[in-house]
């Protein structure tokens, strides 16, 4: 299984804020001012986010 390098990720990353829903970039925002004085990178927001909607995603199915 292949994967991305860091630089192709945050291209990836990139291409879907800019193509991202008002919706979603307004959690990306809210998690963005919350995490502003831990130094987080957009990168490291954008990631936190997918990984708590997978989770909840997750959990909702088992339901």
């Amino acid at each position: 299984m292949s994967t991305l390098s860091e630089r192709e990720m945050r291209q990836r990353i990139d291409e879907e804020i800019l193509n991202a829903t008002p919706e979603f970039l307004q959690i990306i925002q809210k998690f963005d001012q919350e995490n502003q004085l831990n130094y987080s990178t957009i990168y490291e927001i954008y990631s936190t986010i997918i990984n708590s909607e997978k989770t909840i995603s997750a959990k909702s199915k088992q339901k």
